[in-house]
């Protein structure tokens, strides 16, 4: 966890007053693009990215229309994402977040998982992305909030907000 608060001084400043700044240009730079188009060889990859408060860039990735989905977030603060499977199509769970792939996984998951790394990527556990980050005074005024919130984007962690 010591490489978080490093990556987000770079990224905002003070953090206490954060300049989301950094996003606008990582908007115009594209920094995941290369990996992003080596996943859409073999992914239909749709971009999710909220330009408005997110301070990452995020996809719903499938093999075909009608298959499971993987959701990635990718942060424009460091080399840092979240990535989760969902082979119900449901609201996103705290168990459908992968750091790494098993037996179970789907066939594409490995190769998933191999481009994110070897991309210099590191894949976030559901523990990691919940973790209180002190300090850290977002836009709205809200303390704490979650390294998800730090990395990824205003919304939390999605599944806090599933019904």
């Amino acid at each position: 966890m010591e490489e978080f608060p490093g990556y987000a001084r770079r990224a905002y400043g003070d953090l206490r007053k954060p300049n989301y700044g950094f996003f606008s240009q990582a908007l115009r730079d594209r920094p995941w693009e290369p990996l992003v188009e080596r996943l859409r060889r073999f992914l239909r990859v749709e971009d999710w990215t909220d330009r408005e408060d997110d301070v990452s860039f995020s996809y719903e990735m499938q093999v075909g229309r009608s298959s499971p989905a993987w959701s990635l977030w990718l942060s424009a603060v460091g080399p840092f994402a979240l990535l989760a499977y969902s082979s119900t199509g449901g609201e996103l769970l705290r168990s459908d977040v992968v750091v790494d792939v098993g037996p179970e996984a789907p066939p594409e998951g490995t190769e998933v998982v191999t481009l994110l790394r070897d991309a210099g990527v590191r894949l976030l556990s559901a523990d990691e992305v919940e973790t209180t980050v002190d300090g850290f005074r977002p836009w709205d005024g809200r303390f704490p909030v979650s390294l998800f919130v730090v990395l990824f984007g205003d919304t939390d962690v999605p599944w806090w907000h599933a019904s």
